[in-house]
Parts: structure tokens; C-alpha cells; sequence
């Protein structure tokens, strides 16, 4: 079962609020609950434990959103996601201060906040490590750092300057490009097919010509690519 990730939404706005409530809970995330200050945020951090926090700049109260955001740094060392409408260069420098997991401007999509969001949880990656023969991959996901095999890892995909991994059933989105990935890849069991694909060969169920089947997902193969293919395909 999976689990969903806990988010705390920070916004003074109460319509806003629901708002973005509805749409977190669409998407398939848990809001664990609503505060309009910063005082009562870190309660809820405390007491909740989020996997990430959605900020507002502008609170009621003593302290703003990137106070808080500083306190957060300081005591939690959880994500944070700033929502603002707020873009001077007073601000904007206040908030590069606090090295904010993301910066959405309002107003935003759904797209937006799950892009953003997205990123936040699943941001980091650690080469691979090699023991006793095995080799894996340590993945964020969430608050957890998650154990890969490579021998797990079906097809790596491109997605503008991050990369998603896919295992049979989940996938992870990574902060590094495809071309940084695939240096962590053993060129044994992985090849490049296309330049937004990188495959793990064992999982190649058939292919024909531009097109490579893994499980349910048709790939496309780039012409370039396909020579180099089909001679490791024959020795794999």
C-alpha cells in the first residue's frame, strides 16, 4: 500500500486555503491540517511530523512566512514550498536565504503545485554503492531514503533537467538530468535508446523497429540508437 505524503498547509486566506486543500487531496496527497500562523505552523510541524510544509509569505502574526521558514531550517529540517504573490527583489532575496524546496507564484495550477511538490519530495539521489556484488541506489522518497536494485530498475526517463526512475509498479523523480544518471548506470545491463530513454535490458519483452516493450510501456528508440541495441541485445 502506498503511502501518501503528509503536507501542512500554511495560509492565512481561508479560501485560499481550502482551495488548495481540495486540490492537494485530488491529486492523492494527505493535508494533514490548515494554520494561519506562524505560531501555530510549528505547533502542527511538532505534533504532525509533515513530509512538507506549503507557505504562505504573507502571515498574521509576528513572524511572515520566511521567518518561519527559518525556523523550520533551524529545528524541523523538513521541505518547505513558498506560494506568494509577492516577486520584488526584497522578497525574492529574503526567500533565497532560507533555500526554499520550491517557489510558486500565485495565482497557480494544480499543475503547478504538484509539479512543485513533486520535486520537493523526490529530489535527491546518491550514487551507486557496490556490496558483495549487489548494486543500488538510494532514492528519496518522502521523508525516507528508499533502497533500489538495479536489477529493479526497469527504464530511466527524461524529464526536462530531472529524471524519473521506473521500478515494476512505482516510480521516482530525481533532481539530475538523464545524462548524469546514466553515468551511475552500469553500461552492462543498461543502454541509452532514445534521448529522453535509458533501459535496463533484462526487461525488454520484444521490440521492432522504433519501438522497445517493457512490461506495459512501448518506448520509443531514436534511429541512432538502434544499431548499438540490437548488437547488446543479442549478446544480453
Amino acid at each position: 500500500m502506498n503511502i501518501k505524503p503528509k503536507i501542512l498547509i500554511v495560509e492565512d486566506e481561508p479560501i485560499i486555503a481550502s482551495d488548495i486543500e481540495m486540490s492537494l487531496e485530488e491529486i492523492g496527497y494527505d493535508v494533514i491540517g490548515i494554520e494561519e500562523d506562524a505560531e501555530s505552523a510549528l505547533q502542527s510541524i511538532k505534533n504532525n511530523k509533515p513530509d512538507l510544509v506549503l507557505l504562505d509569505i504573507n502571515l498574521d502574526g509576528d513572524m511572515d512566512g520566511i521567518i518561519l521558514a527559518e525556523e523550520i531550517n533551524l529545528h524541523f529540517h523538513i521541505p518547505f514550498v513558498f506560494l506568494t504573490s509577492n516577486t520584488d527583489n526584497l522578497t525574492i532575496n529574503r526567500v533565497k536565504r532560507t533555500k526554499p524546496a520550491g517557489f510558486i507564484v500565485k495565482p497557480f495550477t494544480d499543475k503547478d503545485l504538484q509539479s512543485n511538490i513533486e520535486i520537493a519530495l523526490f529530489q535527491e539521489i546518491k550514487p551507486v554503492v557496490n556490496t558483495n556484488n549487489n548494486e543500488y541506489i538510494f532514492v528519496k522518497d518522502f521523508s525516507e531514503y528508499i533502497k533500489i536494485a538495479l536489477n529493479d530498475l526497469m527504464f530511466v526517463k527524461a524529464e526536462d533537467n530531472y529524471s524519473r526512475l521506473f521500478t515494476d509498479g512505482n516510480s521516482f523523480i530525481l533532481s539530475q538530468t538523464l545524462k548524469k544518471v546514466e553515468t551511475k548506470l552500469p553500461d552492462s545491463k543498461f543502454i541509452r535508446i532514445h534521448r529522453s530513454f535509458i533501459i535496463n535490458l533484462k526487461f525488454v519483452d520484444k521490440y521492432k523497429e522504433g519501438s522497445i516493450f517493457i512490461k506495459e510501456h512501448k518506448l520509443p528508440i531514436g534511429r541512432s540508437y538502434q544499431e548499438e541495441f540490437f548488437k547488446k541485445i543479442q549478446k544480453f
